[in-house]
Parts: structure tokens; sequence; C-alpha cells
């Protein structure tokens, strides 16, 4: 009887981490986007417009198939580029629909 319990409970873990490591994965993912993104921008003569970094960044969460909304991504170009993005993936674990929350960012500065 432990043996089963036991063997029960690890493959709900296996099955909770094959379900929830992938999101994780793509969040890291759009991170770095951000991350090369925001270090291209600083540079880019002419320099691009908010407007632009941000179809840019909704076309990779979307190729990426993160529930990332335009409204949720947040362009300033100035002396810093600044880019923050917010989002939240519901994971259906069968019993629980687990809420996972991200807010990745990045920044850059041409000083």
């Amino acid at each position: 009887m432990k043996a089963i319990l036991s063997l029960a409970f690890l493959g709900a873990v296996i099955f909770c981490a094959f379900k929830i490591a992938p999101v994780y994965v793509e969040n890291y993912e759009l991170q770095d986007y951000l991350n090369n993104l925001a270090v291209q921008a600083t540079v880019q003569v002419p320099q691009a417009k908010p407007e632009d970094l941000q179809n840019e960044i909704y076309a990779k969460a979307e190729s990426l198939g993160l529930p990332v909304e335009r409204q949720d991504i947040k362009v300033s170009i100035g002396q810093t580029v600044r880019i923050n993005v917010r989002y939240s993936v519901y994971v259906d674990l069968k019993i629980y629909t687990l809420p996972l929350h991200f807010a990745p960012s990045a920044q850059n500065s041409n000083i």
C-alpha cells in the first residue's frame, strides 16, 4: 500500500512538472528576448519608436504561445530603454488551476 501511494505521489509530481516547466521556459525565452531587444534599441539609429518595439514583443510572445496582450507591454525610450511586460498563465492541473504571474523586464542605457 505504501509503495502504491509513493508511486501515485511521484506520478503527480512528474505530471505537474511536465505542465509547469514549459511555462517557465517560455518566460525565460521572452526575458532573454527582452534583454537583447533593449540593447539593440539603445544603439539603433534612427531610434526605434515604442510602438515598433511593442509590436515586436507582442509578436514574439505570440510565437511562444504566451497570453500577452498589447496593453500588457510597456515600452519607454529616452536616455534609457525600459521594457516591462506583465501577464499571467493559468495551468490546468486537472484538480486545480494554478495561476502563474510573470513580469519580465529589461533596461539598457546608452550612457
